[in-house]
């Protein structure tokens, strides 16, 4: 196993290389696939690379682990997409007109989010692994957990109601509903980091949503299936075909995605002792995620 993360380094490099010739080239079929072949790419490489850091990485300490994490990718990006309905935000273009094809690119591009993420933040968090902040010991009082349950509520809630005004709250809200949970479930929280002042796991998500916030936009950008957005106020300035302030999205969406797999690491630890339950997991989630595919072809889709 340790040859074949290793080798991981050339093999990502390779076929990285490989799909730019290919682009460079004009080929009609890497014009529609490269940000997928672009992202699974980096990933690997990133693997690759924690690995010859910290002779460790999310591939290497767990493949099935990194399979999960790949398919609950889907979801916890689905969840946003299920917002976008009613944010309109975003949309996409230019995408293949075959519904099995489609949905393929729409399955291995969105499985890229939280495996990107995660091995983005484990290079960042060799930075950032001994940053300390002050200790908010008034984190693990009722009242403020409480309340940042009810702030979560009120934000998503409200980018529902006025999606024009309060669209910027979907990349907030998950945060303040999510972490008091994990907070009290004992699960990985990035409350409890801030509770005993410790920065590094939080800079180093961070760092990693802007990092795959620009790799998203550069990568989209050259290819010919693409998203491109339409917001209701700042939406000039644009790098790539994201708007400028757009970018500072990119970081608080990172900690509600690590907020979102915590909470999903401790719902699958009790799904996992019923195989019963597994199942119908399973086949809830591929059931879900058909529905908001369909929805995206209706209302997403241009």
């Amino acid at each position: 196993m340790r040859r074949w993360i290793l080798l991981n380094l050339y093999l990502g490099s390779g076929l990285l290389i490989f799909s730019i010739g290919l682009l460079i080239l004009g080929s009609s079929f890497m014009k529609i696939w490269f940000y997928i072949f672009g992202w699974w790419s980096l990933i690997f490489i990133f693997d690759s690379v924690n690995f010859r850091l910290k002779e460790t990485s999310p591939l290497y300490r767990s493949p099935k682990k990194f399979v999960f994490m790949a398919f609950v990718s889907v979801f916890i990006w689905l969840v946003f997409e299920l917002f976008n309905l009613r944010l309109q935000n975003w949309s996409y273009h230019d995408l293949p007109y075959s519904l099995p094809i489609r949905w393929t690119g729409y399955f291995f591009a969105f499985a890229t989010v939280l495996p990107a993420l995660i091995e983005l933040s484990e290079l960042f968090l060799n930075i950032f692994k001994d940053k300390r902040l002050p200790a908010y010991s008034f984190i693990r009082k009722k009242t403020f957990l409480n309340g940042s349950v009810f702030l979560g509520i009120i934000s998503l809630g409200s980018c529902l109601v006025f999606p024009k005004i309060f669209f910027p709250l979907v990349w907030l809200g998950f945060i303040f509903l999510l972490e008091p949970i994990n907070y009290r479930i004992n699960e990985n929280s990035l409350y409890s980091d801030l509770e005993k002042g410790r920065a590094g796991r939080i800079y180093s998500w961070l760092a990693a949503g802007f990092a795959a916030g620009i790799l998203w936009e550069l990568l989209n950008f050259w290819s010919s299936s693409r998203w491109e957005y339409s917001l209701p106020y700042l939406n000039f300035g644009r790098i790539f075909q994201m708007p400028v302030f757009g970018y500072g999205g990119f970081l608080p969406f990172a900690l509600e995605v690590f907020a979102l797999w915590s909470l999903i690491q401790f719902i699958k630890e009790k799904i996992d002792q019923s195989p019963v339950f597994k199942i119908i997991s399973i086949i809830f989630l591929l059931g879900l995620y058909t529905w908001i595919f369909h929805l995206m072809d209706m209302f997403t889709v241009k």
